[in-house]
Protein backbone atom coordinates (compact mmCIF):
# COMPACT_ATOMS: atom_id res chain seq x y z
CA UNK A 1 0.00 0.00 0.00
CA UNK A 2 1.36 3.24 -0.57
CA UNK A 3 1.72 6.09 1.83
CA UNK A 4 -0.86 8.32 -0.18
CA UNK A 5 -3.42 5.51 0.11
CA UNK A 6 -2.29 5.30 3.79
CA UNK A 7 -3.00 8.40 4.81
CA UNK A 8 -6.30 8.75 2.66
CA UNK A 9 -7.79 5.35 4.57
CA UNK A 10 -6.53 6.66 7.92
CA UNK A 11 -8.57 10.53 7.10
CA UNK A 12 -11.60 8.49 5.92
CA UNK A 13 -11.58 6.46 9.30
CA UNK A 14 -11.16 10.32 11.44
CA UNK A 15 -14.07 11.37 9.39
CA UNK A 16 -16.47 8.29 9.15
CA UNK A 17 -15.76 7.19 12.88
CA UNK A 18 -17.24 10.51 14.53
CA UNK A 19 -20.14 10.73 11.98
CA UNK A 20 -21.14 6.76 12.87
CA UNK A 21 -21.12 6.99 16.61
CA UNK A 22 -22.70 10.68 16.81
CA UNK A 23 -25.11 10.40 13.47
CA UNK A 24 -25.76 7.18 12.58
CA UNK A 25 -26.13 5.29 15.97
CA UNK A 26 -28.44 7.50 17.61
CA UNK A 27 -29.55 4.95 20.18
CA UNK A 28 -26.11 5.32 21.60
CA UNK A 29 -26.91 8.72 22.41
CA UNK A 30 -30.63 8.00 23.49
CA UNK A 31 -31.51 6.71 27.15
CA UNK A 32 -34.20 4.44 27.56
CA UNK A 33 -36.89 5.67 30.09
CA UNK A 34 -37.73 3.61 32.29
CA UNK A 35 -41.15 2.78 32.28
CA UNK A 36 -43.42 3.81 35.99
CA UNK A 37 -44.85 0.98 37.57
CA UNK A 38 -47.08 0.91 40.34
CA UNK A 39 -48.95 -1.15 43.04
CA UNK A 40 -52.11 -2.68 41.64
CA UNK A 41 -54.01 -3.66 44.56
CA UNK A 42 -53.99 -3.75 47.95
CA UNK A 43 -56.09 -6.84 48.64
CA UNK A 44 -54.51 -7.65 52.30
CA UNK A 45 -57.41 -10.13 53.68
CA UNK A 46 -58.15 -11.41 49.94
CA UNK A 47 -61.40 -11.21 47.37
CA UNK A 48 -64.47 -11.57 49.13
CA UNK A 49 -66.42 -11.67 45.71
CA UNK A 50 -66.05 -10.66 41.93
CA UNK A 51 -68.63 -9.12 39.28
CA UNK A 52 -67.45 -9.47 35.62
CA UNK A 53 -69.52 -7.50 33.17
CA UNK A 54 -69.51 -7.55 29.08
CA UNK A 55 -72.34 -5.74 27.30
CA UNK A 56 -74.98 -7.26 28.58
CA UNK A 57 -73.95 -10.22 30.38
CA UNK A 58 -72.74 -10.53 33.75
CA UNK A 59 -71.33 -13.14 35.80
CA UNK A 60 -71.13 -12.91 39.87
CA UNK A 61 -69.08 -14.86 42.07
CA UNK A 62 -68.91 -14.94 45.97
CA UNK A 63 -65.99 -16.96 48.48
CA UNK A 64 -68.09 -19.50 50.37
CA UNK A 65 -68.25 -19.09 54.43
CA UNK A 66 -65.98 -21.54 54.97
CA UNK A 67 -63.30 -19.76 52.60
CA UNK A 68 -62.55 -22.98 50.76
CA UNK A 69 -64.36 -21.93 47.18
CA UNK A 70 -66.28 -20.14 45.60
CA UNK A 71 -70.33 -19.67 44.15
CA UNK A 72 -72.04 -18.24 41.74
CA UNK A 73 -74.33 -15.98 42.30
CA UNK A 74 -75.53 -14.40 38.74
CA UNK A 75 -76.37 -16.09 36.61
CA UNK A 76 -78.57 -18.49 38.43
CA UNK A 77 -78.56 -22.20 37.28
CA UNK A 78 -75.27 -21.99 35.46
CA UNK A 79 -71.56 -23.31 36.00
CA UNK A 80 -68.11 -22.15 36.38
CA UNK A 81 -65.72 -24.81 37.79
CA UNK A 82 -63.91 -23.60 40.55
CA UNK A 83 -60.40 -23.84 39.55
CA UNK A 84 -61.50 -21.23 37.28
CA UNK A 85 -63.29 -18.81 39.23
CA UNK A 86 -60.26 -19.24 41.93
CA UNK A 87 -57.67 -18.82 38.86
CA UNK A 88 -59.34 -15.59 38.46
CA UNK A 89 -59.53 -14.71 42.39
CA UNK A 90 -55.84 -15.47 42.86
CA UNK A 91 -54.42 -13.77 39.89
CA UNK A 92 -56.02 -10.17 41.04
CA UNK A 93 -54.74 -11.07 44.56
CA UNK A 94 -51.11 -11.71 43.43
CA UNK A 95 -50.87 -9.04 41.10
CA UNK A 96 -47.77 -7.24 42.52
CA UNK A 97 -47.00 -4.11 39.84
CA UNK A 98 -48.58 -3.15 36.53
CA UNK A 99 -46.65 -0.49 34.08
CA UNK A 100 -48.45 2.53 33.73
CA UNK A 101 -48.67 3.72 30.48
CA UNK A 102 -50.33 7.39 30.55
CA UNK A 103 -51.87 9.06 33.49
CA UNK A 104 -53.34 11.57 31.28
CA UNK A 105 -57.17 11.25 30.94
CA UNK A 106 -57.58 12.89 27.71
CA UNK A 107 -55.89 9.33 26.54
CA UNK A 108 -58.76 7.14 27.16
CA UNK A 109 -59.87 6.88 23.68
CA UNK A 110 -56.32 6.11 22.73
CA UNK A 111 -56.19 2.71 24.76
CA UNK A 112 -59.90 2.15 24.44
CA UNK A 113 -61.26 3.05 27.63
CA UNK A 114 -63.49 6.07 26.48
CA UNK A 115 -66.15 3.41 25.94
CA UNK A 116 -64.96 0.10 27.64
CA UNK A 117 -64.97 -3.30 26.74
CA UNK A 118 -65.68 -4.80 30.08
CA UNK A 119 -66.01 -4.27 33.53
CA UNK A 120 -64.49 -6.24 36.93
CA UNK A 121 -65.47 -5.11 40.21
CA UNK A 122 -64.09 -7.07 43.41
CA UNK A 123 -65.23 -7.25 46.49
CA UNK A 124 -62.24 -6.87 48.65
CA UNK A 125 -62.75 -8.56 52.51
CA UNK A 126 -60.74 -5.57 54.03
CA UNK A 127 -61.94 -2.91 52.32
CA UNK A 128 -65.48 -0.88 52.34
CA UNK A 129 -65.71 0.38 48.64
CA UNK A 130 -65.59 -2.25 46.07
CA UNK A 131 -63.03 -1.63 43.52
CA UNK A 132 -64.11 -1.23 39.81
CA UNK A 133 -61.39 -1.83 36.77
CA UNK A 134 -62.41 -1.04 33.42
CA UNK A 135 -60.49 -2.89 30.41
CA UNK A 136 -60.18 -1.57 26.85
CA UNK A 137 -58.13 -2.56 24.07
CA UNK A 138 -55.49 -4.71 23.54
CA UNK A 139 -51.85 -3.58 22.96
CA UNK A 140 -50.18 -3.96 19.83
CA UNK A 141 -48.40 -7.16 20.90
CA UNK A 142 -51.48 -8.92 22.07
CA UNK A 143 -49.96 -9.27 25.60
CA UNK A 144 -52.13 -7.00 27.62
CA UNK A 145 -54.94 -4.96 27.52
CA UNK A 146 -55.13 -1.35 28.66
CA UNK A 147 -56.96 -1.18 32.31
CA UNK A 148 -58.04 1.61 34.62
CA UNK A 149 -59.67 1.40 38.06
CA UNK A 150 -62.37 3.36 38.82
CA UNK A 151 -61.88 6.86 37.41
CA UNK A 152 -58.18 7.58 38.14
CA UNK A 153 -56.71 8.87 35.33
CA UNK A 154 -53.57 6.28 35.15
CA UNK A 155 -54.01 3.66 32.38
CA UNK A 156 -51.84 0.77 32.91
CA UNK A 157 -51.27 -2.93 31.58
CA UNK A 158 -52.90 -5.97 32.92
CA UNK A 159 -51.44 -9.37 31.31
CA UNK A 160 -53.98 -10.78 28.63
CA UNK A 161 -54.55 -13.89 30.91
CA UNK A 162 -57.38 -11.98 32.73
CA UNK A 163 -59.28 -11.21 30.00
CA UNK A 164 -58.56 -14.60 29.24
CA UNK A 165 -59.52 -15.92 32.13
CA UNK A 166 -62.69 -14.28 31.99
CA UNK A 167 -63.37 -15.17 28.27
CA UNK A 168 -63.42 -18.73 29.73
CA UNK A 169 -65.81 -17.34 32.37
CA UNK A 170 -68.67 -15.91 29.85
CA UNK A 171 -68.17 -19.31 27.75
CA UNK A 172 -69.14 -21.58 30.66
CA UNK A 173 -72.26 -19.65 31.71
CA UNK A 174 -73.16 -19.39 27.61
CA UNK A 175 -72.30 -23.27 27.95
CA UNK A 176 -69.99 -23.16 24.81
CA UNK A 177 -67.46 -24.92 27.19
CA UNK A 178 -67.63 -28.51 28.89
CA UNK A 179 -70.19 -30.99 28.23
CA UNK A 180 -72.51 -28.64 26.58
CA UNK A 181 -69.77 -27.03 24.29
Amino acid sequence: MSPLRAIFFTALVAILLPYYYFVDRPALRIKEMPTAQESLLDLPGGIEGITLTRGDEKVHYTRMPDGNGYQLLEPQGKFVPQDLMKALADLLEGAKSVEIVSTNPNDAAQFGLDQPHGELILDPVSKKAPIDIFFGSENPTRTAVYARIGNSPKIFLLGANLEYYQTLMFQWVEGKQGKNA
